[in-house]
């Protein structure tokens, strides 16, 4: 595990590894368009991530435990949705990430309430 994974915490739903980033405060609340990361190599999302929260304007992050048909998952929300498409378009090209933003706006119609 490198040093960077250690500032992730088990998440109470036992899921998700999370951190709270730079830009973390009670009062705020985050953009609803986030960047939503799959990976191979879970070090190198919790990497990618770990440098993400770091940012000013990073809200919290979050990456799956378990894999996924050899997947993880991975969650960085922002507190400015401009910034989630630059950061998307930075990523898009990366060689070892898939990277695409949700958007809840859009999506949130399509969900089934339970």
């Amino acid at each position: 595990m490198s040093h960077m994974d250690q500032a992730f915490e088990i998440m109470p739903n036992g899921f998700f590894m999370g951190r709270r980033g730079a830009g973390w405060t009670e009062e705020r609340r985050f953009c609803q368009k986030k960047l939503c990361f799959v990976a191979t190599d879970q070090k190198l999302l919790a990497d990618v991530l770990a440098r993400l929260a770091e940012r000013p304007d990073c809200y919290y992050v979050k990456y799956s435990i378990q894999e996924r048909d050899g997947m993880y998952l991975g969650r960085c929300f922002l507190l400015d949705e401009e910034q989630v498409g630059w950061l998307w378009a930075s990523y898009k090209t990366h060689p070892r990430l898939m990277c695409c933003v949700q958007d809840d706006e859009f999506t949130c119609s399509f969900r089934e309430s339970t």
